[in-house]
């Protein structure tokens, strides 16, 4: 098995309190910000939240991957800081997991810093093997989606 980890912090135009609102309250929403998700719903299998979380988890319809199974891990409002997993049958057959974690704090009076940490293991001789390319995808997702998030919010904060 291997573990490859892939950061990014990303500055946002918008109260730290404005962009956890968007991760918790709006957890369901992601296909309205994010790129290459079609659709996304509650997840049937955890309608309840986690620790204070409003939602448990969601089903995505995402590009490339097909269906997603999201399930919240960990939710800590205190520090902003929101874990999920993620699993799909149109990943590659030697990805084992996926997580991501987001963590929002204060980066001035109307700007924060979101953390976003994508954490793939794998499995087997190919999923050693494929760290590198495994790597360039997760670092893309890394960079993406919290710039997909900025680019909502800012824009909301326009209109």
């Amino acid at each position: 098995m291997a573990t490859v980890t892939k950061t990014s912090t990303t500055s946002i135009n918008a109260t730290a309190e404005a962009v956890w609102e968007e991760l918790d309250s709006h957890f369901l929403d992601i296909s309205k910000w994010a790129g290459g998700v079609k659709s996304s719903v509650i997840n049937p299998a955890t309608p309840m939240g986690l620790n204070g979380s409003t939602h448990g988890g969601r089903i995505c319809d995402v590009d490339g991957i097909g269906t997603t199974d999201e399930r919240i891990t960990n939710f800590d409002a205190d520090t902003r800081t929101l874990t999920y997993t993620v699993r799909a049958e149109g990943l590659p057959f030697f990805v084992e997991g996926l997580q991501n974690t987001w963590t929002v704090r204060p980066d001035g009076p109307d700007r924060s810093a979101v953390d976003v940490e994508i954490v793939g293991t794998t499995k087997g001789i190919v999923g050693k093997l494929a760290t590198f390319p495994f790597g360039r995808m997760l670092g893309k997702g890394a960079a993406g989606l919290p710039a997909d998030l900025k680019n909502h919010l800012e824009h909301q904060n326009k209109t």
